[in-house]
């Protein structure tokens, strides 16, 4: 378990370390235009070439929200009985 967690760490590292190579390269910043988008472009670049991605990122972090509602719930017994009767003792 502890090797684990030491080479999930290094893995983060090393991805923190390339991406921010590649996005100081001097090739990424070369080519800037002047033009700036329109909101028709931009509109039709979110939904027509990156509508896969945005659907599963979607779907990734609503899975993450269902899966943290689950984690929150209390089903002590305790709690369960209070639910049914409404807070009134017998």
């Amino acid at each position: 378990m502890r090797l684990m967690s030491i080479l999930a760490r290094v893995g983060l590292v090393f991805l923190g370390a390339a991406l921010i190579a590649a996005v100081s390269s001097d090739s990424v910043w070369e080519g800037s235009s002047d033009q700036m988008p329109t909101n028709a472009e931009l509109a039709d670049s979110i939904l027509g070439d990156w509508a896969l991605p945005l659907l599963a990122l979607g779907f990734l972090m609503a899975m993450a929200m269902v899966g943290a509602a689950y984690l929150v719930r209390d089903e002590r017994k305790v709690n369960l009985e209070w639910e049914l009767t409404g807070g009134e003792e017998k």
